[in-house]
């Protein structure tokens, strides 16, 4: 049998793991040929390479991460294909109340269309029907799953760079769905974004398969109201936008484990403005985003305001005046944000446009003009900001 592995990016190392019949296994890393193996199924199981670079990396992988195949006493040639996966190098958008008689909701923009400020139209739109474009997240395999109103949708990753597509898997949900998040082991987690909060988790056995599923953990409580936003650090806490309440909030890995309808916060954190601005609670948050530090960034719909909640400062409830702050143009709609591969902030800004803050404009206070304004005009307002493969050193969105 004959194993041809081609496709793969050039100074990578695809790992291709065989196996089969009397305990045969091998690491495969470019085309073999194998003589007088036994009859019986053999199996071929690979990851994604993920080809990092600077500003927005590419991934590579084979169209079934698992094969089989059955040898019976013939020559055989198996053909392992790497291509690059269309859902890859680009910055993904949803596009809320988009243009009218249009149905494009989600679009993207490549490395090009992004690069330095200008008009550019998208160069991927998926024209399905989408009644809300919420928010978007990108799971382990490349897939887009999109928060719609009432149900989750997943666009599967090889139908990335169609456009008039149908979501491969949709999930019928009893409540509204603001926002989703996946965590290590690939559970989906949704708020309802109500003022009497709950936060659910579809389990990863059931994500896969169309259907209404049943949460395995709901959690309810007083440490979850009007959750916009939710996002995972790097230890597996649970951080979540409280709007109303104007803070942001903590719930330990420890504490998500199992249904509670009674959740409190484990930490509360509450922002103020910088001096010189006038001083003022920083009003309803609803973005976040993680860096890799670890610092917690956070997007105040209110005053137009992203802060920094730096690492040391997530720990212990408090009241903090955080030493960034970033105020933006009024009118700026910020429902998302997302770090790129290079350490910048792509964020939604008024309508029609979104920008990217630059490493050196992430520090002190005061009014700034992202480094990088596109404009669309096939863009509305920008929801749920995703770049896949998420960039090097970023705790799962």
């Amino acid at each position: 049998m004959t194993v041809e592995i081609s496709g793969a990016p050039a100074g990578s190392n695809p790992t291709v793991l065989m196996s089969g019949p009397q305990g045969f296994a091998k690491t495969l890393t470019r085309s073999e040929t194998f003589y007088n193996l036994a009859n019986g199924t053999y199996e071929f199981k690979s990851e994604i390479i993920i080809q990092r670079q600077p500003f927005v990396s590419q991934a590579f992988r084979l169209d079934k991460l698992s094969r089989k195949i059955t040898l019976k006493n013939d020559t055989l040639k198996l053909n392992l294909t790497y291509r690059l996966m269309p859902g890859s190098d680009k910055l993904w958008v949803g596009n809320q109340n988009a243009v009218h008689n249009t149905s494009t909701r989600i679009i993207a923009f490549n490395e090009e269309a992004l690069r330095a400020t200008q008009t550019s139209n998208a160069t991927a739109k998926l024209t399905s029907k989408v009644t809300a474009a919420n928010g978007m997240a990108f799971d382990r395999f490349g897939n887009l799953w999109l928060a719609d109103a009432y149900s989750l949708k997943m666009f599967e990753w090889n139908s990335l760079d169609k456009s008039n597509v149908l979501p491969k898997v949709v999930l019928n949900l009893k409540v509204p769905t603001p926002c989703l998040a996946f965590d290590a082991a690939g559970n989906a987690w949704i708020s309802n974004g109500q003022k009497i909060g709950a936060i659910s988790r579809i389990p990863f056995s059931v994500l896969y398969a169309s259907g209404t599923p049943v949460p395995d953990i709901v959690l309810t409580g007083s440490g979850i109201s009007g959750a916009q936003s939710i996002a995972f650090d790097a230890n597996g806490n649970l951080w979540i936008t409280q709007s109303e309440k104007k803070t942001v909030v903590k719930l330990n890995a420890a504490a998500i484990t199992k249904s509670s309808t009674t959740v409190e916060a484990d930490v509360t954190i509450m922002c103020e403005s910088k001096p010189p601005a006038i001083k003022m609670t920083l009003s309803a948050p609803k973005a976040l985003a993680f860096d890799k530090q670890g610092n917690l960034w956070v997007g105040y719909f209110g005053p137009n305001v992203i802060a920094r909640i730096a690492a040391s400062e997530q720990n212990a409830s408090a009241t903090i005046i955080p030493e960034t702050q970033i105020s933006l143009t009024v009118g700026v709609l910020l429902h998302s944000l997302a770090f790129d591969e290079d350490g910048s902030l792509w964020t939604a800004l008024t309508a029609g446009k979104f920008g990217k803050l630059s490493p050196d404009q992430l520090t002190g206070a005061g009014k700034k003009v992202p480094d990088v304004v596109i404009t669309s005009p096939e863009l509305k307002y920008a929801t749920g900001l995703a770049f896949y493969p998420l960039p090097q050193g970023l705790p799962l969105k």
